[in-house]
């Protein structure tokens, strides 16, 4: 027998030479399953934990238990000549060697896996499995006290019956049998006959569990037994029966569904314990979660419709129907059920049983079932087209059906519908739900908790990523433990106790209307009901392993859906109509109490739950002012960044595997189908608060999306159009008073050219809202062309450019200028024909207003002149140019110091060139101020930013240098000389003021 012991572990990490000794020096502190995952990277081959892996019992046998003790290996997984094998050291050579003559022995086709000690011990444990008797004996002795007693009033009898089988009248071990099943909540007792016994079974929580062996001559009486309490005839032995008799137990009475069959050695006895408290469930004790629970409540409530349950058998879809059927059992309600056979008797309802032999079938009960006039029909099974038909119809004319049918999943009952005639374009009208299910069993409360490897984390964390926020569940942000079974008295020692439903609940939205009628496959539906909110019964499944009410085990072996989630991982996002994100006012307060500072921000989005990290980080942007939240894929993870008075900085990281669900939020907001992917993508959404809070004014807030690919996956990038943040007046703007009053004199003109100038960010499309906003007035018609519009304004036309329409500035220009408006503000001057319509729409008596990419005012003039535009029309178009930049304020935290002589210098030498004409008194330059940093402010030292502009005014000097093709320095000059302030001079002005520093000047204009 080879183990790897300890030792072998430090053997290996003595081989510094080896690659292998290395990492596991490395990850000596961590979990066992890290271990064995490190050790498999090392080696390159790949992990598996078979603590969660389903494990086949006849396969593990296809190498006996001694060649796979002695050489460390187990074989774990085989189909046909394709086996896996798991191998505890892949270095091992006797193992490999083993491995090697297995391929070449058997013409197997092996993939080798690393697991550790605790899983290949599992695996071997499954060689020896003894009878659930003999455990429950050898339990005994380490029983006491309350826990003794309770064991000897369960399985007393049991265990002495194994132990004096010979000396106990028949009709005791009978009843001493089924008293044991039923107490161990078995569903199934069964009597095998073997070539030297009788071989006893309970099958418990849905797994059959090997009691104990019994002689073959005491089976006679058993069996003699069983058949007369059936009312099968005794004397008949080579055909099989079926029977029933009921059981009376202090608990109620049990029935009895009993089966008998011919077999080899002697006839084999199936007995259904057919409990009436099992299915005596209401809905909400199913185990349905968030929307799958909202939905099913809602749709056995509608009157007519089918509600169809879905799994192989054993998977619990009839109680799930009778659950349905107890909560419409009232008095004002008639139902009547069609069964093969009927199981469970249910007071208040008219139940019938399909009879073969006298030609009732499922097809002939419902057609007279029908004409009963029921408000509910149970079908027990759609298995034929006839079925189907008449179901079908019986759901369209006013009847409510329940009933099952044989598919894997919930998105494979559509085809399968459509299989047996059904037409497509009934289903959507006739179906309420599709419900899929299965049963896991239960950990009892001796489970234990173990930490997995990091790739069973993360494969578990995929497959919960894309669950839906429109699924409305919970799902954990940090997942670290999982849960094994143990073993305890309690249990019977086999670490389960009960069975839970997993779900999947697919109802028909407009988009899987769209697939049916479409033809669509079941993955496209599947993809389509996920992104719906739909959760399938992996992601139930896992939901309920990680709270510890399931194994992982337990879920993999149910549904086999994994595969198909791992693949549409970051593919499958929800998809919705809603177009904005309500966050609430108790989001709000949390939000506040965690934005003192950016660091402190970032630690609450680290702890916060996946589903709230949208909502978190667009109220943080609307408390904060942010301009733009940048959301960047990296290598190591996501980095959310905000532009805070014009700065980038990091506001929080999230992990990669978090991303899909918050980039999949960002896009049904958007409108987005989530998996198309590539190019870019640009639309709008809305923040709404649930009311306004604290300096918020407004309960909505528009946001431009902008999504493009990266390296790392989709990058996004958020405009916030904040009103509370931008105030859309222009006397909140910071400009300078002398500067405003230019402004102000230029627009309000009743035709010419006002252009706003300066880089992307420098708040000019601000400015020109501001300006509408002073002219609007229900006697002037505004009409505008955006790019996209940013905020909507109220009494004033705003239209948009659709380039794809071919609906350009240029194009939307002609258009607009036949709605003969008075005031025209155009997005953005771009190109040569923009340019000579806006002058020409300025010459023919309207006032436009605009912007253009350029560095200062006067530049602004060989811009429109190399754009094509005449020297002398524009000279006569335009009323004044403006550049602007915003800088970033001083926060009331600020420091008062004395300049340097550098600094005072540098002051100095700009504002001794302001004009005596600008009309500004120049302070002396004694003092500045510099940032400090505070709670205001978030440690920052700036709060908020203001603007510093330049105004040129064409007057008539201007418009002769214009005329004459002067060079910019001259305009600027002689704009100077008659007052204008420059950007730098107004600049330091500020500087001197206090409002801003020597820093964010010579940022924005340089010296």
């Amino acid at each position: 027998m080879v183990y790897v012991s300890n030792k072998k572990i430090k053997d290996l990490q003595a081989q510094k030479a080896s690659d292998t000794g290395k990492f596991l020096q490395q990850m000596k502190k961590r979990s066992e399953e890290e271990m064995a995952a490190a050790l498999a990277a090392a080696n390159n081959l790949p992990y598996i934990d078979l603590n969660i892996f389903p494990v086949s019992v006849e396969d593990l046998r296809s190498i006996s238990e001694e060649d796979s003790r002695k050489h460390g290996v187990a074989l774990f997984q085989k189909n046909g000549k394709e086996v896996r094998i798991a191998l505890l050291d892949p270095q091992n050579e006797d193992s490999l060697a083993y491995v090697e003559s297995l391929k070449k022995d058997s013409g197997w086709d092996v993939h080798l896996y690393v697991v550790s000690l605790s899983s290949l011990d599992k695996i071997w444990g499954k060689y020896a499995s003894a009878p659930l008797l003999q455990n429950l004996e050898a339990m005994k002795i380490s029983l006491s006290g309350d826990d003794l007693v309770e064991f000897e009033q369960k399985f007393g009898n049991l265990i002495e019956l194994k132990n004096k089988i010979r000396e106990i009248p028949t009709t005791k071990v009978v009843s001493t049998i089924m008293a044991g099943a039923i107490k161990m909540k078995a569903s199934d007792i069964h009597f095998e006959p073997q070539e030297d016994g009788v071989r006893l079974r309970f099958r418990i929580d849905g797994e059959l569990q090997e009691i104990g062996d019994f002689p073959a001559d005491i089976y006679r009486f058993i069996l003699s037994r069983i058949k007369m309490m059936a009312k099968m005839k005794i004397n008949m032995r080579d055909i099989a029966q079926d029977g029933h008799f009921s059981v009376d137990m202090e608990e109620g009475k049990i029935n009895v569904r009993a089966n008998i069959i011919p077999g080899n050695h002697g006839e084999s006895i199936v007995m259904r314990l057919l409990d009436q408290s099992d299915v005596m469930l209401t809905v909400e004790q199913l185990g349905l979660r968030g929307l799958a629970e909202e939905l099913v409540q809602k749709q056995i409530e509608k009157p007519h419709g089918m509600i169809l349950t879905t799994g192989p058998t054993g998977s619990g879809k009839t109680t799930t129907l009778y659950a349905f059927v107890n909560k419409l059992n009232t008095s004002d309600m008639k139902i009547i059920t069609i069964e093969d056979p009927i199981e469970y008797e249910i007071k208040g309802i008219s139940q019938t049983q399909i009879e073969k032999g006298r030609n009732y079938t499922f097809a002939e009960g419902l057609r007279a079932i029908v004409r009963q006039d029921p408000d509910v029909i149970l079908v027990g099974e759609i298995r034929d087209e006839e079925t189907a038909d008449i179901s079908l119809n019986a759901a369209l004319t006013g009847h409510l059906v329940l009933s099952t049918l044989h598919t894997n999943n919930a998105p494979a009952s559509i085809p399968r519908f459509i299989e047996l005639g059904v037409k497509p374009n009934l289903i959507a009208p006739s179906v309420n739900a599709f419900i899929a299910q299965r049963l896991v069993r239960k950990l009892c409360d001796c489970k234990e908790a173990y930490e997995p490897a990091k790739e069973t984390l993360d494969s578990i964390k995929k497959i919960l990523a894309i669950i839906s926020p429109k699924a409305r569940v919970e799902i954990p942000k940090d997942v670290h433990t999982l849960y094994r079974p143990k073993g305890c008295a309690k249990c019977h020692n086999l670490g389960y106790k009960g069975r839970v439903g997993i779900f999947e609940v697919l109802t028909i939205t407009e988009s899987i209307e769209k697939l049916i009628l479409e033809m669509g496959g079941e993955r496209e539906i599947a993809q389509a009901a996920i992104e719906d909110g739909m959760i399938t019964m992996a992601q139930d499944g896992i939901l309920k392993a990680v709270e510890g009410i399931t194994s992982m085990e337990e879920v993999w072996s149910a549904t086999g859906q994994t595969d198909f989630l791992e693949e549409i991982y970051e593919k499958l996002m929800e998809q919705s109509l809603s177009r904005s994100i309500l966050v609430m006012e108790d989001d709000m307060k949390t939000i506040s109490e965690n934005i003192s500072s950016l660091e402190k921000f970032a630690e609450f989005i680290a702890k916060a739950n996946q589903k709230e990290i949208a909502r978190f980080v667009f109220g943080a942007s609307l408390l904060l002012g942010v301009g733009d939240i940048h959301i960047e894929p990296e290598e190591d993870g996501v980095k959310i960044r905000f532009r805070m008075d014009g700065i980038l900085k990091t506001a929080a990281t999230i992990p990669l595997d978090e991303y899909p669900a918050f980039l999949g939020e960002i896009k049904f907001l958007s409108g987005f189908k989530s998996d198309v992917r590539g190019g870019v993508k640009d639309s709008r959404f809305a923040i709404k608060l649930e009311q306004p809070f604290e300096k918020i004014t407004e309960t909505k807030t528009d946001v431009r999306v902008s999504i493009i690919s990266g390296g790392y996956g989709e990058t996004v990038v958020l405009r916030i159009l904040n009103k509370s943040a931008v105030a859309l007046d222009l006397n909140g703007l910071g400009i300078r008073k002398q500067n405003l009053e230019r402004i102000l004199h230029a627009v309000k003109k009743p035709n010419g050219v006002f252009l706003t100038t300066g880089p992307t960010g420098s708040g000019k499309t601000t400015t020109l809202y501001s300006i509408l906003g002073e002219l609007n007035d229900p006697e002037v018609k505004i009409i505008t062309v955006e790019d996209p519009i940013e905020y909507q304004l109220k009494g004033i036309l705003q239209t948009q450019v659709s380039e794809k329409d071919g609906y350009t500035f240029a194009t939307a220009l002609r258009a607009l200028l036949r709605q003969n408006p008075d005031i025209m503000m155009i997005g953005e001057i771009r190109d040569e024909e923009t340019a000579n319509i806006a002058v020409q729409a300025a010459l023919t008596g309207h006032a436009i207003l605009s912007t253009l990419h350029t560095n200062d005012a006067a530049g602004t003039i060989h811009r429109l002149l190399n754009m094509g535009v005449r020297g002398d029309d524009l000279a006569t178009a335009t009323n004044a140019l403006m550049a602007q930049r915003l800088v970033r304020k001083l926060c009331d935290c600020k420091e008062k110091v004395s300049p340097t002589e550098e600094e005072k210098e540098k002051i100095e030498k700009v504002v001794k060139t302001i004009s005596e004409k600008s009309g500004v008194q120049v302070p002396a330059v004694e003092s500045i101020y510099k940032p400090k940093g505070c709670e205001k402010c978030n440690l920052i030292g700036y709060k908020g930013r203001t603007t510093i502009s330049e105004v040129l005014v064409v007057d008539r000097d201007i418009e002769e240098l214009i005329s004459m093709n002067a060079l910019s320095s001259q305009i600027s000059d002689k704009a100077i000389e008659n007052g204008m302030i420059t950007m730098a001079q107004d600049g330091m002005l500020k500087v001197l003021e206090g409002e801003t520093t020597l820093e964010e000047i010579d940022r924005m204009v340089g010296e």
